[in-house]
């Protein structure tokens, strides 16, 4: 059976700034009624999970403006304009933690809230890292740290990390490991 369609017939930009714009949509719907939606834009973004040798992941620690506290999380960051998202995994590694990888294998994507946005997170193991610099933004200022899959288990348990990309990573790590 074919589904039936919503139909977006007109989007007024109401805010824009950076890689972000909330829109106001006009949607008709497959029964002909009329609704309004507003939404956020987003070009995209990575999520690193860096491996070390050692069977450890690097977490960093920063500091959310939105939730205003620090959360630990798997290295994450923007896609620039005319940037591919494996060429933004590496550069957002080096930004946050100093490293880049030998080896970049994207694992999954997923839209974290399509309630509102159609951001999409693009989601990337990084392993045989080296140490490699590259010039952070101006709000990055990271606390990383190195951690076992189990120690991330427990950090989940007891509520110290809540930040959906790392638990979604952590997830798909630990089903990798229970196969």
């Amino acid at each position: 059976m074919a589904q039936k369609k919503y139909r977006v017939f007109q989007k007024k930009v109401i805010f824009s700034k950076g890689p972000i714009r909330l829109v106001d949509c006009k949607v008709r719907t497959p029964q002909g009624k009329v609704l309004s939606r507003q939404i956020l834009e987003h070009p995209g973004c990575v999520v690193v999970i860096p491996r070390m040798n050692a069977g450890k992941y690097v977490l960093v620690k920063q500091y959310r403006f939105p939730l205003e506290k620090h959360l630990w999380e798997f290295p994450a960051g923007g896609k620039e304009p005319g940037e591919t998202f494996p060429h933004a995994a590496k550069r957002e590694l080096m930004e946050e933690i100093g490293m880049k990888p030998g080896k970049l294998q994207k694992i999954l994507a997923f839209y974290p809230t399509p309630g509102v946005s159609g951001e999409k997170m693009h989601v990337f193991l990084a392993t045989e890292l080296c140490p490699a610099i590259a010039e952070k933004d101006e709000d990055e200022d990271f606390e990383v740290k190195e951690f076992s899959l189990a120690d991330i288990g427990r950090m989940i348990q007891s509520g110290e990390i809540c930040d959906g990309k790392t638990l979604i990573g952590f997830f798909y790590l630990k089903n990798l490991k229970n196969q």
